[in-house]
């Protein structure tokens, strides 16, 4: 049996006048995919706010890679490999591909952006795919709405090296 990534146990959260989450037991090992389905209300989005530090849990555990973690920011779940892919567009039309992947933690270099360092990076992200620019300064504000949806997920899922 693989090694549990990710694992949760007993995970509880309230909010005033609900259980958003009652006991919520998880295990994640590698090469799996999941999906949360369920109705409005069940604590779908409520499980995966714990798990990216946008809510603390009132009660229970989360583990990573069989130790014990706290989450308590998006930096700290970035930190342990946990990226959140949400519905809603997460780019900045006006800025270039490089730039909407570094979003937030642009490489530096003597305190300045070192856009060298974040197109060649960037570059490397999207070598591969398909539907990728010629460059990654391209796309700046053109891009139709299924082309920003996929920039979106591969920001997401994507983590520059430190």
């Amino acid at each position: 049996m693989t090694e549990e990534i990710l694992r949760v146990r007993g995970l509880r959260k309230s909010f005033p006048g609900v259980v958003a989450l009652d006991g919520v037991d998880f295990a994640l090992r590698p090469g799996e995919v999941h999906v949360l389905l369920g109705e409005n209300g069940a604590g779908k989005s409520t499980l995966i706010k714990a798990l990216s530090g946008a809510h603390r849990p009132d009660e229970g555990t989360i583990e990573v890679d069989g130790r014990e973690v706290r989450i308590r920011s998006a930096q700290d779940a970035e930190a342990l490999g946990i990226a959140t892919i949400y519905q809603e567009f997460n780019l900045v039309p006006e800025l270039t591909v490089a730039e909407n992947l570094f979003l937030g933690r642009p490489p530096r270099r003597f305190g300045l952006v070192d856009r060298r360092a974040m197109n060649a990076a960037a570059a490397t992200c999207w070598r591969g795919w398909a539907s990728r620019p010629s460059r990654p300064t391209g796309w700046r504000g053109s891009a139709s709405p299924a082309a920003r949806w996929w920039r979106s997920r591969r920001r997401s899922a994507w983590t520059p090296a430190s």
